[in-house]
């Protein structure tokens, strides 16, 4: 179990806190390339990005590892 959360699971749950409450967010996430999302939610997005690799997509340490 974790004790302290890591950058992604902050970002994550920030993020997804929002994203549950805005519309205009919501609607870009369906739809890629349309509409964008708010301000806030830009910045929350951002740092969400930011965060790297969610811990439980263990598959893909191989692969990056491989091309770091």
């Amino acid at each position: 179990m974790l004790t302290s959360p890591t950058p992604w699971r902050t970002a994550d749950t920030a993020y997804q806190a929002h994203h549950g409450a805005c519309p205009q967010c919501r609607a870009a996430g369906l739809n890629p390339g349309g509409p964008s999302r708010c301000a806030m939610g830009a910045g929350l997005w951002a740092d969400y990005q930011a965060a790297g690799t969610p811990p439980h997509f263990l598959w893909l340490l191989p692969e990056q590892e491989a091309t770091a």
